[in-house]
């Protein structure tokens, strides 16, 4: 044992504060007493020893004591030698310390593409003017709509129109069997009375041959059937027209003209307001729902956002004007853009996955792929577009516009092997380490050598010291590093509870 060890008791002494009490002066009072005697058996024990070490004797030590600026602090945790190091909350915070956990995925064999999300043709839908009127906007911009919700009504002349339309042909549908009843009645009425002037001319020709005096009433009978033969075709004429209105090829009444007319008006109406057909019919106070609409309320068809580019409300639009646009923030998928020396290695529904561009976003999801038919010759691209396979959950962060990477499977078996990000790893002299956080005590770090297989720039195999799931230091690993750094050109420290560096170790 050095006379060092025994003069720790004394350099607690020394740091500690002016308020001690009068009975803790007393207490170090007696330690004096009992380590003299004890510290003199010491150094006469160690002979030379005792003066080759400098550091042994009790003034040198005293005076390191009186001269560390750290002698009063409390470092229990910071020097864990080979456990780890102590990283509190307030340090996490203060060195923007954060981690990613280690996964298996595919690493050798794979191609890297950059890419964007971009808004799939269905994932947006605009909404135009039914009819040209007024515009009511009922929505904001950046507004959450969902099916069914009310977006602007239209204050429309063309509506008035297509409501007497609609009235017109609902009594027209109703009356088209009794028209044709009638029609019917009225041709065999026709037929009746042109046989019976036929056979009326036919008589009074045959009186004139036998006694003579009937040419005037023979005219006049001859002349009824004409007319009559002439009644008969119109009639027969009328009774198919009404037929047509009244009922189809197949004699259905729902095959009729009439009842078809109604169906495209009401299929309009249906249209114009985004109503189903059975709801325009419904009785609403005895009459039917599209008779008491005075003017028609638009209706959101798909859930979704409002962009920013509204009309404003009062507005005079032509029929088919954007009145607003609403998009599907989920509905998205990824184009990447690949070298066309890559194209010998890419084909259609090759396995991929769409990740995040930061190592520590957690996206991950499969996806389909398929090349883009056409290439750009002035940058020798083409586009790879990659879609969420179904079933896939899209995080709320996705939208258009945002960033991410693809990457495709492009040789051998898309076998997964244990990585961590390549951005979790650092040099430290000729080796090269990374931080792993300790399962049981999750405010300690542990420095890892690191022992690394394949890397595909992003992603680096690692052969051994971590299992799935470890957590591993990313953000703030390079003053972490040199906490630990032992000789070399950095000196080594450690991290008081603040967060700030300070050089040597306690």
């Amino acid at each position: 044992m050095s006379a060092r060890h025994l003069l720790r008791p004394r350099r607690a002494l020394l740091s500690s504060s002016p308020s001690t009490t009068a009975s803790s002066i007393t207490s170090t009072a007696m330690s004096r007493i009992l380590i003299i005697p004890t510290l003199a058996l010491l150094i006469a024990g160690c002979g030379d020893h005792a003066h080759t070490d400098k550091d042994d004797h009790g003034a040198p030590a005293a005076a390191a004591g009186a001269h560390d600026d750290h002698a009063g602090h409390d470092h229990a945790g910071h020097d864990h030698g080979s456990e780890g190091v102590a990283l509190t909350a307030a340090v996490r915070e203060n060195l923007g310390i954060t981690f990613v956990k280690s996964e298996y995925r595919v690493v050798q064999g794979l191609l890297r593409v950059p890419g964007r999300f971009e808004s799939e043709p269905s994932a947006r839908r605009a909404y135009q003017a039914p009819l040209a009127g007024r515009v009511d906007v009922l929505v904001k911009p950046y507004q959450r709509v969902t099916v069914g919700d009310p977006l602007y009504r239209v204050a429309s002349a063309e509506w008035n129109w297509l409501q007497r339309e609609l009235a017109e042909a609902s009594v027209a549908a109703g009356l088209a069997g009794e028209r044709y009843t009638a029609a019917q009645a009225h041709l065999q009425a026709v037929e009746q009375a042109a046989t019976m002037w036929r056979e009326r001319a036919t008589n009074l020709e045959r009186l004139a041959k036998e006694v003579g005096g009937k040419a005037a009433e023979l005219a006049e009978a001859s002349g009824r059937a004409a007319d009559l033969m002439v009644q008969q075709t119109e009639a027969r004429t009328r009774l198919a027209e009404v037929k047509s209105q009244a009922e189809g090829a197949n004699g259905s009444p729902e095959g009729g003209l009439a009842a078809i007319r109604l169906r495209n008006l009401l299929t309009m109406a249906a249209r114009v307001t985004g109503l189903e057909v059975a709801t325009l019919t419904a009785d609403s106070g005895g009459r039917p729902r599209w008779q008491t609409i005075e003017e028609p309320v638009v209706l959101a068809l798909a859930a979704g956002v409002v962009e920013g580019d509204v009309a404003t409300s009062g507005t005079w639009l032509e029929a088919r004007a954007t009145v607003l646009t609403i998009t599907d923030p989920a509905g998205v998928r990824l184009r990447a853009s690949a070298l066309q020396s890559d194209l010998p290695k890419l084909r259609d529904g090759l396995a991929a996955r769409i990740v995040g561009a930061d190592p520590q976003d957690t996206l991950r999801m499969d996806a389909t792929m398929v090349l883009a038919p056409i290439a750009n010759a002035l940058d020798r691209s083409l586009d790879l577009i990659a879609r969420p396979v179904a079933g896939a959950t899209m995080p709320a962060g996705i939208r258009p516009g945002v960033a991410a990477v693809l990457e495709v499977v492009i040789s051998g078996s898309a076998e997964e092997e244990l990585a961590i990000p390549l951005a979790a790893t650092i040099r430290d002299g000729l080796t090269i380490i990374f931080f792993k956080r300790n399962r049981t005590h999750p405010d300690v770090v542990e420095k890892v050598e690191a022992d690394l297989g394949a890397s595909d720039g992003r992603w680096v195999v690692v052969n051994s010291g971590v299992k799935e799931g470890d957590e591993l230091v990313v953000g703030g690993i390079y003053p972490l590093k040199l906490s630990q750094q032992e000789g070399g050109g950095a000196q080594a420290g450690h991290f008081e509870a603040d967060g700030t560096f300070h050089t040597g170790k306690h």
